[in-house]
């Protein structure tokens, strides 16, 4: 908590008035870019409205201009929130700026922007599409504009208009925070719009400002960002929650103390002596709790031109490092009314993991690949009350096995021979607070079943190379194709695990089980396919819906789904006739006629997966032959690749026939 000493209050007033040159914080750094998004996401940006204890007086300047005052909220607003800030007054006059807009007060707007149309209109406005956007098409500086996003917010004066503050983005990525959070920072330029008005209307500048410094400083500390300030002589000024949470700090009363007494050889004490910032530094601070891995940002703090402190924003590696995957990796979750299909088999698949999704039990997705097993993962997710938490998905037959384990676990510094400087988070660390999806879960060996297994009943990680444990809380969703009681009973898998997996089992349907869903399906696929290729999608003859529906779809919906791609290729009219389909149902078509299936309809409940999967290329090896061609034509018949099918053939012992 920030509770500033008299000695402080010049440290924290350069803090706020923008004194500082932190304002600008390289918006070409990816992790850094993140930060706000990310707080928004993990502890709401702007949700917790500060105790009065939280929050840091800073005594104002009552010579300060009203302009003035205007530059020191854009400078604050634009640290807190990351984007670039301007003001401009009711006639479209640039009064305050940061970033690329700090040399162009002074200039005027065209009265066609966005700007023009707020002060108008008194309503605000928002552009993060400016290709699309009517008021962008028709300004007068649209060409040589770069900005991807701006929103503005107006100013008033009673009933007049004072002005318009907005926010202004020039990367991808201020976009996607602010379609994201739009609303949040919406909220932060209404409460920033309140205070300047109030400024306005007030002839007693100086106390009107001491009141919306002390406003201002609140929303600072109520932003999750870790934050600390010292002086001249190492004695911290301040230093919010979050900061005292990401350095591990026990007491909570660390302001008026000297930093030293918890970091000896923090980074910000030679910013305080040489005035040298630092921008994105990965640090490792030892302290009270052990070593600290932290990544900070720190400027000086000038008054007068004498460097009287410094601040730092720091955050951990942790975090940073989930902000930065849930970006790279992330895809929307889709609910579980978007699985299409409405067959009785799909029906009862989905209520069943619907009811599991409100539960914090493991689950176990049970079905052949192509069913869509990893869909149904995102579904319970998207359902479960983990649902604002991250989704990380392993397949764990895709990973080496030598890999598999750092894969899960992470590692540390210098765990093995080209491990990453700092180690690195497994997925267990990225999916904390959420769902971890572990896709083909029987390909994983004996060896690491049981450090899965420990995992999972201990609720404790250790990475690979390291000697201490970390609290894991994740919900284990996993899956697989093969048939695991089968391998418990050869010893393949261990029981243990297999019942610590197996909580609620979920069994997905192959496609042949649903066949009411075929048709409807491939059309869908259809539609999706030729929107993307700009054409029109065909329809089906009779003759082909008939062979689509009785064909046994080895490779299920992923078949299915390549398939309509296939035929937007073959099809170059407005009917799917059966000369347009895949040569493999021409050949099950006819050997249907003849009274033999291409694919025999075994039932996995009836025969393992592996014997039935071990039949279908036996019989395809038998009609086709032992040829490299041979294979490749019953690779694209079962859906497979060529390298998979020459897998298969070695694992059941198939060549050389």
């Amino acid at each position: 908590m920030c509770h500033p000493t008299p000695k402080a209050l010049n440290a924290q007033q350069a803090l706020v008035s923008g004194e500082h040159r932190g304002g600008e914080c390289g918006a070409d750094n990816l992790i850094m870019r993140h930060k706000s998004q990310y707080h928004c996401e993990t502890a709401g940006i702007l949700t917790r409205q500060p105790s009065h204890e939280e929050m840091t007086y800073v005594q104002p300047n009552p010579d300060n201009s009203f302009h003035e005052f205007l530059q020191q909220i854009a400078n604050a607003v634009s640290t807190v929130l990351q984007f670039d800030v301007t003001v401009v007054d009711h006639q479209l006059v640039r009064v305050a700026g940061t970033g690329r807009y700090a040399d162009l007060v002074g200039v005027k707007l065209p009265a066609s922007s966005s700007f023009a149309e707020v002060v108008n209109k008194g309503r605000p406005y928002i552009v993060t599409d400016r290709d699309r956007d009517p008021i962008c098409e028709g300004c007068s500086r649209k060409e040589g504009c770069s900005e991807t996003c701006h929103m503005c917010y107006p100013l008033n004066r009673g009933d007049a208009p004072l002005g318009v503050i907005a926010l202004v983005g020039f990367t991808d990525e201020q976009r996607f925070r602010m379609e994201r959070h739009g609303e949040e920072y919406m909220d932060f330029l209404h409460q920033m719009a309140r205070l300047v008005e109030k400024a306005a209307q007030s002839d007693a500048a100086a106390n009107e400002l001491a009141k919306t410094h002390e406003q201002l400083q609140g929303i600072v500390e109520s932003v999750g960002e870790g934050i600390i300030a010292i002086d001249e002589t190492g004695t911290i000024v301040c230093c919010n929650q979050a900061a005292i949470e990401t350095l591990q700090l026990s007491d909570a009363e660390v302001v008026g103390k000297n930093v030293r007494l918890f970091f000896p050889s923090a980074p910000i004490l030679q910013m305080a002596a040489t005035g040298t910032q630092y921008k994105h530094l990965e640090a490792l601070l030892r302290g009270p709790s052990g070593v600290i891995r932290l990544l900070s940002t720190a400027s000086p703090l000038v008054s007068d031109g004498r460097i009287i402190g410094a601040v730092a924003r720091v955050r951990s590696i942790e975090d940073v490092t989930k902000t930065a995957y849930q970006i790279t990796n992330g895809q929307p979750n889709p609910a579980m009314e978007d699985i299409l299909g409405d067959s009785p088999a799909i029906r009862q698949a989905k209520q069943m993991a619907l009811r599991t999704a409100i539960s914090s039990s493991f689950v176990l997705l049970r079905g052949e690949s192509g069913t869509g097993k990893e869909l149904f993962a995102r579904a319970i997710h998207y359902h479960s009350p983990r649902s604002s938490g991250p989704f990380v998905a392993v397949n764990c037959a895709a990973v080496p096995e030598e890999l598999l384990e750092s894969e899960l676990f992470g590692y540390e510094d210098g765990a093995f021979t080209g491990a990453r400087r700092g180690g690195k988070p497994g997925k267990f660390e990225l999916a904390d607070d959420g769902t971890l999806f572990l896709d083909e879960v029987g390909d994983c060996s004996l060896r690491l079943q049981a450090k899965l297994l420990r995992a999972l009943d201990s609720g404790e990680i250790q990475r690979v190379g390291g000697t201490h444990t970390m609290k894991s809380n994740v919900r284990i969703v996993s899956a697989t194709n093969k048939d695991l009681e089968k391998m418990v009973a050869d010893g393949e898998f261990r029981e243990d695990l297999y019942f610590r997996l197996n909580v609620i089992p979920v069994w997905i349907p192959p496609l042949r089980e649903r066949r009411d869903d075929i048709l409807p399906l491939f059309s869908y696929f259809l539609h999706k396919y030729s929107a993307a290729m700009n054409c029109v999608a065909p329809q089906l003859s009779q003759k082909t819906g008939e062979i689509l529906q009785h064909y046994q779809w080895p490779g299920n919906v992923r078949e299915l789904q390549n398939t309509a791609q296939y035929v937007l290729h073959t099809c170059m009219d407005e009917i799917v006739r059966p000369e347009h389909l895949p040569v493999r149902f021409k050949q099950a078509a006819s050997s249907a006629a003849s009274g033999r299936a291409i694919i025999p309809d075994v039932r996995p409940e009836l025969a393992p997966i592996d014997d039935w999967e071990r039949k279908l290329i036996e019989e395809g090896l038998r009609r086709l032959g032992d040829t490299p061609k041979a294979k490749d034509v019953l690779a694209e018949q079962l859906g497979m690749s060529r390298a998979t099918i020459y897998r298969k053939v070695k694992k059941y012992g198939l060549s050389d026939r």
